[in-house]
């Protein structure tokens, strides 16, 4: 099958360790993430990116578990942590884009953002693109990012539920709790996610 890399949410407020919402020693994945980037087995890359901005933060269900905003769109901490996609000039792209975006590629790399933790429910138009652009007869996806128990279990729980063969890839994930990650570890034994 052919193999597809999906990086979850890598970015400086999850990982840096001043980051606004930091997930424990998530910074230190990131070479492992960057060397699967890297690697010539990924016939495509997709990179989700959580993005808010105040108006929408205000008053929405995460902002009630997570007080202060995070990955404000447009900040520092909205970009990449210490990642660099294999092929698209990342800055050069930042800074040609004013407003948020849904879904932008170039040599097979995708980067899309999301409102809310579930990248099937955050963005209107992920599932039905995802679903034809990537069949699941054709490819398996290997998932890699941050945080386990949330925006990675959700990635996940909405690839299986689609009936996608899904690899995790256990050096480049991190969480927040023990507890939270060991739950969403037990999820993917339940639906069949390999670890890899």
């Amino acid at each position: 099958m052919k193999k597809i890399l999906m990086v979850v949410d890598y970015q400086t407020d999850f990982v840096a360790q001043d980051g606004a919402l930091p997930v424990p020693n998530a910074d230190t994945i990131a070479d492992n993430i960057q060397s699967r980037i890297d690697s010539d087995d990924y016939i495509a890359r997709v990179y989700t990116f959580d993005t808010h901005t105040k108006n929408d933060y205000d008053g929405s269900d995460e902002q009630k578990l997570f007080p202060n905003i995070h990955c404000e769109f447009g900040t520092d901490g909205w970009n990449f942590y210490k990642i660099k996609p294999k092929y698209e000039n990342w800055d050069k792209f930042i800074e040609s884009r004013k407003v948020p975006f849904d879904t932008f590629a170039t040599n097979n790399e995708f980067f899309v953002t999301k409102d809310v933790f579930d990248i099937w429910e955050g963005n209107s138009n992920y599932a039905n693109w995802f679903t034809n652009t990537f069949s699941k007869d054709e490819y398996e996806i290997d998932v890699v990012g941050v945080a386990t128990e949330f925006c990675v279990k959700m990635n996940i729980q909405g690839l299986t539920d689609r009936g996608y063969k899904v690899n995790l890839i256990q050096d480049c994930v991190a969480g927040i709790t023990e507890e939270g990650i060991s739950e969403a570890m037990e999820i993917f034994k339940e639906t069949s996610v390999n670890f890899k």
